[in-house]
């Protein structure tokens, strides 16, 4: 009998299950058709899809570079627009904006560009550290693409991603990988069958009968079908450290001939959590995450309907409990836990889709035989669990480093009592020094952010040391004017190259 994988079955469909299938589909494919997997997916027509529109992070390019998707056609058929960056307003202090763009000029003359920016800033430098170090956030305010018309698909003058309509990424994706031979069943899951070593050999259906596979992939979201219901296998919630477990959503469309499109996502700080505003080609989605223990549901939804304004007059609000926290373990037996099924974090900076996508990039890297399940699950479950506990610090940080105590729950954001010791060590060590790549080195694998990522969030929370370690202190501050000078020099000559973002979003879409 063969000991290769030949057969996946993916329960549950959406962003997470079609990605999946397209995704897997690429990467194993095979000129052989006698070794060629085949991958199946069941999903109910009978069981919503949490649709929302959605930012993403810049990794999703290179997925879909991956799975041979067209950038354009991607756009068109998603609503798509671009997004180079995300403003926070109101996180340290209220009426107070800070960004975290997508790109970074990280040295210069193998001086880190955040050590001469706090040494320029001790000498009187008024300019914020993403301003010094990006060019995207002053052509988001500007209303600027990342790329022009003739760049390559999936490349640009800066680093950027896309807001998306999740719903028809799905469906675009799902068209694909049918497309591409993937066996698409609608049905509804029952019930599991088990093998004497407690692998998942099939899964029942109510039309299509017993449906059998050799790894199975759960993308059945908070219900987590399989990991969580037939394997049992344990969650663990990071409630205490954030305290965000609801949202609110809304879809608001776009009035006709609406020119100020955004290229970036607005996370606003509200009362007891924050609402994000997320402009697609066609309308703008935008929701209200909150903490129930200091917000009932109909509060929640009137700050949000309060802030849409006028315009949310006869729109439906969609309320989503949100489970935050992780599976023990992403991978038990033969089943791997993709998107909600496996965990979840409040999507204060674009993770869900991201998460999605590390784990594929990791199921890529891990793929086992039917002997090799063991060893290839224990070491993606340390990479998740890695990637999971990460993003929580790192979003735990936007709370924790408040200045806010204007209202009970950023009281408690700023008295935090519950920040993880894995946090907590590295914010003392960086009250000294700035964050270094070998802060994050985590023995299981790269982490989800960058050093420069972290600054940013450091320096927007004004967080950061006064100064830098005297080992990297520039004692001729002559370097730091010339290299900022220089860095509003780049800024224009981009900017000057960059179309408008409505421009090309109009030229992107009517192509189709």
């Amino acid at each position: 009998m063969s000991d290769r994988v030949r057969d996946i079955v993916i329960v549950g469909g959406g962003t997470s299950g079609w990605t999946a299938a397209c995704y897997l589909g690429a990467v194993l494919a095979t000129p052989n058709p006698a070794e060629q997997v085949q991958i199946t997916l069941i999903e109910s027509k009978d069981i919503g899809i949490i649709g929302v529109g959605e930012a993403t992070l810049a990794h999703i390019k290179q997925i879909m570079s991956t799975i041979g998707i067209d950038e354009g056609d991607f756009m068109r058929c998603c609503d798509g627009t671009f997004k180079s960056a995300i403003r926070f307003d109101g996180f340290r202090e209220k009426g107070e904006t800070w960004w975290h763009p997508f790109s970074q000029l990280s040295h210069v003359n193998n001086y880190a560009m955040v050590h001469l920016w706090l040494e320029a800033r001790r000498a009187g430098y008024q300019g914020s550290y993403a301003d010094a170090v990006a060019q995207d956030p002053e052509m988001c305010r500007r209303f600027l693409a990342p790329k022009t018309a003739d760049h390559k698909p999936y490349d640009g003058l800066v680093n950027y991603a896309y807001h998306i309509d999740t719903i028809k990424l799905g469906r675009y994706l799902r068209d694909l990988g049918k497309q591409r031979g993937v066996r698409h069943i609608t049905d509804l899951v029952t019930d599991t069958a088990f093998d004497e070593s407690g692998n998942i050999t099939a899964v029942s259906t109510q039309e299509n009968g017993d449906i059998a596979g050799d790894l199975f992939i759960d993308c059945t979201g908070f219900r987590s079908l399989l990991l969580g219901k037939a394997l049992g296998e344990p969650f663990r919630s990071f409630n205490d450290a954030l305290f965000n477990d609801n949202a609110v959503a809304m879809r608001v469309p776009n009035p006709e001939g609406k020119r100020d499109i955004r290229p970036y996502t607005t996370c606003s700080a509200q009362d007891a959590g924050w609402i994000w505003n997320i402009p697609l080609y066609r309308r703008t989605g935008v929701g209200h995450v909150y903490s129930s223990a200091h917000m009932d549901r109909e509060a929640a939804e009137q700050a949000l309907r309060d802030y849409v304004g006028p315009a949310h007059e006869g729109l439906e609000a969609n309320h989503i409990p949100m489970r935050i926290g992780r599976s023990e373990r992403a991978w038990v037996k033969n089943v791997v836990s993709l998107g909600l099924s496996g965990g979840f974090i409040e999507p204060l900076e674009s993770t869900g889709i991201y998460l999605v996508e590390l784990g594929l990039t990791l199921l890529r890297d891990h793929f086992p035989t039917k002997s090799s399940m063991l060893p290839f699950a224990k070491r993606y479950n340390r990479h998740m669990a890695a990637y999971y506990d990460e993003i929580r610090d790192f979003i735990c940080m936007h709370y924790c480093l408040t200045d806010r105590t204007d209202t009970p729950y950023w009281q408690d954001c700023h008295n935090h009592g519950a920040i993880p010791d894995s946090l907590q060590e590295k914010l003392t060590l960086w009250q000294s020094r700035l964050v270094s790549e070998n802060d994050l080195d985590y023995t299981s694998g790269v982490p989800a952010f960058s050093a420069v990522s972290y600054n940013y969030i450091l320096a927007g929370m004004n967080a950061l040391p006064n100064g830098p370690l005297p080992a990297e202190a520039m004692h001729d501050l002559g370097l730091a004017r010339a290299v900022f000078e220089d860095r509003a020099k780049g800024i224009e000559a981009i900017a000057a190259q960059a179309p408008d973002h409505m421009d090309l979003l109009d030229q992107i879409h009517r192509a189709g």
